[in-house]
């Protein structure tokens, strides 16, 4: 059975970003944009291009960059500006 929960990711900075449903175990790689529950931010919810690259909106860090995975957009996570916790 796959185990389902919701993470909320946020910039180091302290700026929070999104809320996200997360279906697999194990640490936050990718984020399908088709599974952000809450765009906290602002920086998810409009349209991109492959391979462009999203910004937090307060300290100006890379914090993704967009690709196509199995076929669907997904942005993916730079871990050395993005934290996540469980909730």
């Amino acid at each position: 059975m796959t185990e389902t929960r919701i993470i909320d990711v946020e910039c180091k900075c302290g700026q929070e970003l999104a809320r996200y449903k997360k279906v697999k175990r194990g640490s936050l790689q990718k984020m399908y944009l088709d599974m952000i529950l809450e765009d906290r931010a602002g920086v998810f919810s409009r349209k991109f291009e492959v391979q462009e690259n999203i910004y937090s909106p307060n300290c100006k860090k890379r914090i993704a960059t967009i690709y196509m995975i199995h076929g669907r957009p997904a942005a993916k996570i730079n871990h050395g500006a993005v934290k996540s916790t469980r909730t």
